[in-house]
C-alpha cells in the first residue's frame, strides 16, 4: 500500500462523501480505496466498516481508520475533514430550503425517487461486506443468524457483533 498524502485522500474522501447515501457508500469505497488505489486492503475496509458500527456516532467514523491505514495522522484528518465537511454544509443549505419548500410537489417526488435508491446503495454495501467476510458456509450461516437476530428482535447490534465475533473465533472463521 503506497502513502497517497493529504491531498488526494481529502478530495476522494469529499467525493466519497457527496455521494454518500446515509453512509451506505460502502461498495463504491472498496471500489476506488482496494481496487482503483489500492491505500487500504479489503480486509481493513471490512475491520473499519465493523468497528465503525460498534462505536458510538456516525457509523462511517470508519472514514478516519481508513485515512489514518492509508497516510497516518494527517491521512485520518484529510479523509475526516473530506467525508464530513463538504456534505455538512450542503446539508446545512439543503435544510434551509427545504423548510422553505417542502411543500412542493417536485421536492416530494424528488424524496419518493430516493428510496429505491438508497435500497440499492444499502443492498450493493451488504453484498461487498458478504464478499470481504464470509468465506465459509459456518460464516455465511452465522452471518444470517445474525441477520435474524437482528430482524426479529430488539436486542442491540453492538452485543450481536460481539457475539457474533465471539462464535466466529470458536469456530475459527
Amino acid at each position: 500500500m503506497s502513502d497517497p498524502g493529504p491531498w488526494p485522500l481529502l478530495l476522494e474522501f469529499a467525493r466519497l462523501g457527496l455521494i454518500s447515501f446515509g453512509g451506505t457508500n460502502i461498495a463504491e469505497m472498496e471500489r476506488v480505496l482496494v481496487g482503483q488505489q489500492q491505500w487500504i486492503t479489503s480486509t481493513t475496509l471490512a475491520n473499519g466498516f465493523a468497528l465503525g458500527q460498534l462505536m458510538p456516532g456516525p457509523n462511517m467514523l470508519a472514514v478516519t481508520y481508513y485515512g489514518y491505514a492509508a497516510a497516518g495522522l494527517t491521512g485520518a484528518l484529510a479523509a475526516t475533514l473530506g467525508f464530513y465537511g463538504p456534505t455538512a454544509l450542503l446539508s446545512a443549505a439543503a435544510a434551509l430550503a427545504w423548510r422553505r419548500f417542502s411543500t412542493h410537489p417536485w421536492l416530494v417526488a424528488f424524496r419518493d425517487a430516493l428510496l429505491p435508491f438508497g435500497a440499492g446503495v444499502l443492498l450493493a454495501g451488504v453484498l461487498v461486506l458478504g464478499q470481504t467476510s464470509v468465506h465459509s458456509w459456518a460464516g455465511a450461516a452465522l452471518a444470517a443468524a445474525a441477520f435474524v437476530i437482528l430482524w426479529r428482535t430488539k436486542v442491540n447490534s453492538v452485543w450481536v457483533v460481539i457475539g457474533a465475533a465471539l462464535v466466529g473465533a470458536l469456530l475459527g472463521l
